[in-house]
């Protein structure tokens, strides 16, 4: 990143080396999570169903608390920037208490679902497995606030070989702990899918442990983390944190919970419909990590460049982030076209199943143009940290836009004809599930459109403010970004020399 020679293919190479294990390592994880249902499946059904439902409990709960963490990437991508490195043990901290005492309630909440709200008249295995599950994973909300952190510090540190070398050592310890704990071997006993929630918990304490030790112990990480902090935690500190995170949480749990409601909004239109969606969903949540890797990368990028107070380099951050994009897009569609006939039938043998299947894939593959579209800027505004503006476009693209218009087209509310004889189905048009995935594209066109509105925004102010500092003007100091209010001066001489 502090290339003195930058063009925008010379950041491109800088964000591709940041998101490649990056991306690697998000795929360990999602691997991780197939072979989870996969064993429990091997357990019976209604194990595999019971791990099913407690993940649904599980997954918006540790949705919000990664959704806050990504606000420590720009904070520590900054400092680094504007060469304070110092203050990053604290803002470290900050982030530490904050996702810890959040993740602390969500903990208790899932303990009171998991006693209170989990109730099947259909299987009483199911059921038993479920409050399992999520009694063991609630504790796994706090664990997974200390252990995104240490992550989430050393990809904005730029070390961001970490997360491929955590996602493995995930699989490392997952899978033969769930192996040994459902089937009952090395003198345990056999739990079936309760075996699941116990070995998350395990490998993923172990994990984080093992994490801070490296960072303790690694040279260009061990100066600056939390374990370094020796200015203490003060209330503002971590006031600010949660005022910057919080909409990252909620909008991260609003986007979740929106596919979740569109699953159960398909039920009434039967088994093969939802597990059509289902694979579909699957298989698009596994391409989904390249965009969301790259889009990392990026919010890193443009929040150094913005701590070290220097336009054109963010300005060639931003257009290699959208050059990421473009490539995001080619290797998703690829992904998704070339494999619509086979890749499903690692979730089914239902012929009725795979034909729908591969019927949505290619309605998902049009999606992920503006999927990557719009993840990769909205990391981009995290870089700016303007976390507000992403809230409020989830919920207006995902709630507004895609749900309204999928369960108008879905339940044959809304017809649009020129759309249901181009991609319809030739007696029923978009209603069923492809009616929502229209209105998810919909959904992700808008959430494209403003957030570059946005971007250009932030980029045009920031621009003028620099401008009119190499005027002379005097400005007031809540045009200029925190960090470059802090080291304007510093950071100027220091990249002149």
């Amino acid at each position: 990143m502090s290339n003195p020679n930058k063009t925008v293919f010379s950041q491109l190479i800088v964000l591709f080396k940041l998101a490649g294990p990056i991306i690697l390592g998000n795929f360990a994880f999602a691997i991780l999570g197939i072979t989870d249902m996969m064993m429990a499946g091997m357990a019976g059904t209604p194990d595999q169903a019971g791990v099913a439902v407690g993940g649904s409990f599980f997954f918006p709960a540790i949705t919000f608390v990664i959704g806050m963490v990504s606000a420590l990437h720009p904070i520590v991508s900054r400092h680094c920037g504007a060469r304070t490195k110092e203050l990053i043990p604290q803002a470290h901290a900050h982030s530490i208490v904050a996702c810890l005492a959040v993740g602390l309630v969500l903990m208790v909440i899932l303990l009171l679902l998991a006693q209170f709200a989990i109730e099947m008249d259909t299987s009483a295995r199911m059921e038993e497995v479920a409050r399992f599950f999520v009694t063991c994973v609630a504790f796994c909300v706090p664990i997974s606030a200390l252990y995104a952190n240490g992550r989430a510090y050393c990809e904005a540190m730029g070390v961001t070989s970490t997360t491929l070398y955590f996602g493995l050592l995930a699989v490392i310890l997952n899978v033969p702990l769930c192996y040994v704990l459902i089937f009952g071997h090395l003198g345990l006993p056999a739990l079936g899918g309760k075996g699941c929630g116990v070995a998350t918990l395990c490998s993923l304490s172990m994990s984080t442990v093992i994490m801070y030790i490296y960072i303790r112990l690694h040279p260009k990480l061990k100066d600056y983390s939390v374990l370094k902090n020796r200015s203490g935690i003060n209330f503002q500190g971590i006031k600010d944190f949660i005022k910057l995170a919080l909409p990252l949480g909620i909008s991260s749990s609003v986007e979740c919970s929106c596919f979740a409601l569109i699953a159960l909004l398909l039920s009434p239109l039967g088994p093969t419909v939802v597990s059509a969606h289902t694979i579909t969903m699957s298989l698009t949540s596994f391409t989904f990590n390249i965009p969301l890797s790259l889009g990392i990368a990026a919010s890193i990028m443009v929040g150094y460049a913005i701590g070290k107070n220097n336009l054109n380099t963010l300005r060639l951050n931003i257009k290699a982030g959208y050059w990421a994009m473009l490539i995001s897009i080619s290797v998703s569609v690829a992904i998704l076209v070339g494999g619509r006939n086979h890749l499903p039938r690692l979730f089914s043998h239902d012929e009725a199943v795979l034909a729908l299947a591969g019927i949505l894939i290619f309605f998902a593959s049009f999606n992920q143009l503006f999927e990557s579209t719009q993840t990769i800027q909205a990391f981009m505004l995290r870089g700016f940290k303007d976390t507000l503006t992403i809230l409020g476009v989830t919920f207006v693209a995902f709630y507004c836009v895609a749900l309204t218009i999928g369960v108008s087209l879905c339940y044959g509310y809304l017809h649009i004809p020129y759309l249901e004889t181009l991609i319809g189905d030739p007696q029923t048009g978009l209603e069923g599930p492809r009616g929502f995935w229209v209105g998810l594209a919909c959904g992700l066109v808008t959430a494209s459109i403003l957030y570059r509105l946005r971007v250009l925004k932030h980029y045009r102010n920031l621009k003028a403010v620099m401008q009119q500092e190499q005027q002379g003007k005097p400005q007031s100091s809540t045009q200029l970004p925190e960090a470059q209010q802090r080291n304007e001066q510093q950071g100027v001489q220091q990249d002149a020399q």
